[in-house]
């Protein structure tokens, strides 16, 4: 039934102005591949890009994020499959890179990417696990469109992800492989200093360890030495706010990133960021507790903001 046109109107005047139009969440679940029939359940065969597109994708993700916003780009990008389209969110203008319709309403789970074209934070999120970690997608989401970070990539396409036990070098997702890691190649070619802030989730009745199952927060640099911003934003976030926060491998064992270490996940972008000797990565864990109230409290997302802009 629609809606009378009073109504109507007085909805697009009240609404963010973002949220008038198609809002980042429709455009981001509507190319969300769907999984596939496979050896095991659940696991999505991903079309994996070439070597040669990920260069060229690499060279394109640099130019947006210096600000490029051409038809000669657009048509580069229109060359691997995405299209760029610019939106407006409540902090500001915004370039979206998405997967293009080719009229099969079929998706090869290339990812999705959101850029603030008038911002110049350091720090970009990324959501690599939404299919599985829970509520992430949606904090991301909210996050992107009401603060000012640089940008955000969210993984479409879902793989097998065993979230609570350690991933061996042969169980790396797909996803690892493609997209979100030019992404991460080109922000460190632009901003060497730039950070990278994952984010996961996990539930306390599956974790192993009491140190765990008592923690809000779990950070978590890559490999035996955690990164410098590790340090500094676990330190703000315990003095800002009431929430139980642990540093991996110190203060818990559980759900760090980094390879052959008991408790930690094989990350691709960790690993990426740590051989270019970048200190900039940050493996940000949430419990349902912290993830309820990040999304009801502004309060609580501007204190996450400011320590992680170390403001």
């Amino acid at each position: 039934m629609p809606l009378p046109g009073g109504l109507l109107l007085f909805l697009l005047l009240t609404m963010p102005h973002w949220a008038a139009a198609e809002t980042l969440a429709d455009m981001l679940r509507e190319v969300r591949s769907t999984p596939v029939s496979g050896p095991e359940k659940g696991v999505e065969k991903a079309k994996l890009p070439s070597a040669a597109e990920l260069a060229l994708a690499k060279k394109l993700f640099q130019r947006v994020f210096s600000g490029e916003n051409s038809s000669e780009l657009r048509q580069q990008w229109e060359s691997l499959g995405f299209g760029l389209i610019e939106k407006t969110s409540e902090a500001g203008p915004l370039l979206v890179l998405r997967e293009r319709d080719e009229g099969t309403k079929k998706y090869e789970g290339k990812g999705f990417f959101v850029f603030a074209t008038d911002q110049e934070s350091t720090i970009v999120l990324q959501v690599p696990h939404s299919f599985h970690d829970a509520e992430t997608e949606i904090i991301a989401l909210e996050l992107m469109a009401k603060n000012n970070f640089r940008a955000a990539a969210w993984n479409t396409s879902p793989a097998e992800l065993p979230v609570h036990s350690p991933l061996s070098p042969d169980s790396r997702t797909p996803p690892a492989k493609g997209y979100m890691l030019a992404f991460t190649h080109a922000l460190m070619a632009i901003e060497p200093d730039g950070y990278v802030v994952q984010l996961h989730s996990f539930e306390k009745n599956n974790v192993y360890t009491s140190n765990a199952s008592h923690a809000d927060i779990i950070l978590s640099g890559y490999g035996e030495q955690s990164s410098s911003a590790i340090g500094w934003l676990g330190r703000c976030l315990k003095k800002e706010l009431d929430y139980k926060v642990r540093i991996f491998p110190f203060e818990v064992q559980e759900m760090g990133a980094g390879e052959n270490m008991p408790g930690a996940n094989y990350n691709a972008v960790g690993e990426l960021m740590q051989a270019e000797n970048s200190q900039g990565f940050v493996y940000f864990v949430m419990g349902s507790l912290f993830r309820e109230e990040l999304r009801s409290y502004p309060q609580v997302q501007e204190k996450l903001f400011s320590c992680l802009s170390r403001e």
